[in-house]
């Protein structure tokens, strides 16, 4: 794939990735229900997802050869300067993975904590960074 491919898919990618983290907040910044909670781990599944597509993109432009894969993507974004703090996203990538599989009432009070406490934020600083890319 060339690198204006890359470029446009990364742009593409970033700009849904906004969109994405602006929908997160929206629902973070409301009192928490049943329904709000659901919205929240919902919206930050795809903002996971989308944050890792644009990171994936954002490498390759930058001729990164990195496999479409969560845990490579994220050292490959760390070791580049886009992420602040590896751990942080190793655990976002794993309350991913934890909501995709059960539901679990206590869980789900504990993610939707974690995505407004830590995750909302570094998604946050990411979309930053990326508009700089």
């Amino acid at each position: 794939m060339s690198t204006s491919s890359h470029q446009q898919r990364f742009e593409q990618a970033r700009d849904q990735f906004s969109r994405a983290v602006a929908r997160l907040a929206e629902v973070a910044a409301l009192d928490e229900t049943d329904v709000v909670r659901d919205a929240l781990i919902q919206r930050f599944e795809f903002s996971y997802e989308l944050a890792r597509k644009s990171l994936f993109y954002c490498l390759r432009d930058q001729g990164e050869q990195v496999q479409d894969m969560a845990r490579p993507i994220l050292q490959a974004a760390f070791r580049a300067g886009l992420l602040d703090d590896p751990d942080l996203w190793d655990r976002i990538k794993n309350a991913r993975n934890e909501t995709s599989h059960t539901y679990n009432e206590a869980k789900a009070i504990e993610i939707a904590a974690f995505v407004r406490e830590e995750a909302l934020p570094a998604m946050q600083r990411l979309e930053q960074q990326m508009k700089t890319q």
